[in-house]
């Protein structure tokens, strides 16, 4: 069916039978009468339009009386093959429709396009914009728009997955550079445990089991604990001293507990000759490499810096090494005998000058006067200690006489000076006789008389005192010896003796 507002004009032909000629004047053309504009169709009401449905069924019946007739030839079938032929070699662009009684309708191409036309109408809109859009054009973007957005959702959640493999893989470098920098931080400043913490105690003696022994920490269970309790960190250290297990190893994990302020390694280095079957005979320089290394741990940064009291009594230390106790400031006593060290050693000590008040030496023969010089600045010393040392007598008055301690109390000297001193009444006179002058700061102020008066009291005593000579020779004799008297009975009172 036929639009009605069909813009072009409509043309059918129709194909009758062959008529005779007498009668072809008659003939009737029936698309004169139906042809039909868009102003006559206007005109006309929707009842009265005419289609060419409508004239194709008025011409299947005869018309009234009132109306012409057409003349209709009878059937022919060989102009009905002619009409087909003639179909078939119509243009394509036309279409053709074949009616009854061998009538055949065509319509133009423009119809087929105006109906595309409405077709494309449909797919169209205004915008917001008032612009007209095909809906094809957006569904397109939509897509693609879609499909940029997909793209863009796995590409988010790729880049997640890699951020986030990435963030736990940064979080195991952290967490390994954490245990990394507590390792150098445990290097640099010492381990430290807590006391009464079940965590920090355990650790310790986790600790303890892999550098001494799982053993050793069994046996300390066994000895000291009772129904499990928790040892504190003094107990510990203490059943490891006294047993000998103080090794470089577990020093180490000791060296930043402020419990520890006292510390004896004798029993570990007697262990560790034990241990190895050595001897100063055998093999004296593995002893030395033996008590060297177990020294060098006061040498790491921070170790024991709230130790107090240190013993390291007949363990051959090299004199360099006694470098390492340089950074021990709170230290105040120091038991050094029969280490073989030297003047060297002594040397270093003076960093303990502020705080050393105990003083060992006792036994090392290598130290000498020269020492003297070095043992003088220690401004704290209460007790002194310089048995069996090479220290002479003359080295002792000018301890005394020298040392910057006003809290001196207490020295040991080697036996010779002891025995110089046991025989000094023989030397010079000890008693204090009316008239007697001690000070030899009043010398200078004597006169010749005076002098030779002053030396006849010693002279009494000890005839090798010169009592003849000019007033200076004189002068100089007398403040000798009573500089010598005045000091051997300081060092005598320090030693223990009476004056």
């Amino acid at each position: 069916m036929i639009p009605l507002n069909t813009p072009s004009r409509v043309h059918i032909t129709i194909y009758q039978d062959e008529v005779p000629s007498s009668r072809r004047n008659n003939k009737r053309i029936l698309s004169d009468e139906m042809d039909i504009t868009p102003q006559s169709r206007r005109n006309r009401s929707l009842s009265q339009n005419r289609t060419p449905s409508n004239s194709l069924r008025t011409l299947g019946k005869p018309k009234t009386p009132l109306g012409d007739k057409v003349n209709l030839t009878p059937y022919n079938p060989q102009k009905i093959s002619i009409n087909r032929t003639k179909s078939t070699s119509t243009p394509k662009n036309n279409l053709q429709v074949t009616l009854k009684n061998s009538k055949t309708v065509t319509f133009s191409e423009s119809q087929t396009t105006y109906e595309n036309e409405v077709a494309l109408s449909n797919k169209r809109f205004k915008n917001e914009s008032g612009q007209i859009v095909n809906m094809d054009t957006y569904k397109k973007r939509i897509e693609q728009l879609e499909a940029e957005l997909r793209k863009q959702i796995d590409e988010n959640q790729k880049q997640s997955e890699e951020n986030q493999k990435s963030c736990q893989e940064a979080e195991n470098a952290l967490e390994k550079a954490k245990y990394v920098a507590l390792g150098y931080k445990n290097e640099l400043y010492g381990p430290v445990y807590v006391d009464g913490d079940y965590t920090s105690i355990n650790k310790l003696l986790r600790h303890l089991a892999k550098v001494a022994g799982q053993g050793v920490i069994n046996r300390f269970k066994e000895e000291t604990l009772v129904d499990g309790e928790l040892p504190a960190l003094d107990q510990i250290f203490a059943w490891l001293e006294e047993s000998g297990f103080l090794k470089y190893e577990v020093l180490k994990e000791f060296r930043a507990v402020k419990a520890v302020v006292s510390l004896d390694l004798t029993y570990t280095f007697e262990k560790i000759k034990h241990d190895n079957n050595m001897s100063i005979e055998i093999d004296p320089n593995s002893m030395q490499n033996a008590a060297n290394r177990l020294i060098s741990v006061f040498g790491l940064p921070y170790g024991f810096k709230h130790l107090k009291s240190l013993k390291l009594s007949f363990m051959p230390i090299d004199d360099s090494y006694f470098n390492n106790l340089r950074g021990l400031k709170n230290l105040d006593e120091l038991v050094i005998d029969n280490t073989g060290i030297g003047n060297e050693a002594l040397a270093h000590l003076i960093a303990l000058k502020d705080n050393l008040c105990l003083l060992n030496i006792t036994g090392n023969k290598k130290i000498n006067d020269d020492s003297i010089f070095i043992l003088v600045l220690l401004k704290k010393l209460v007790v002194l200690l310089l048995d069996a040392t090479s220290i002479s007598m003359d080295g002792i008055r000018k301890f005394v006489s020298k040392t910057t301690s006003t809290d001196l109390s207490q020295i040991s000297i080697p036996s010779s000076c002891r025995k110089y001193l046991n025989k000094r009444k023989e030397i010079y006179c000890v008693e204090h006789k009316h008239g007697m002058k001690g000070d030899s700061l009043e010398v200078k102020f004597m006169s010749l008389s005076e002098i030779r008066r002053q030396l006849m009291f010693h002279y009494e005593v000890n005839n090798n005192i010169n009592i003849v000579g000019s007033k200076e020779e004189l002068e100089e004799t007398l403040r000798e010896i009573l500089t010598r008297r005045h000091n051997d009975a300081k060092a005598m009172l320090l030693a223990g003796g009476r004056d």
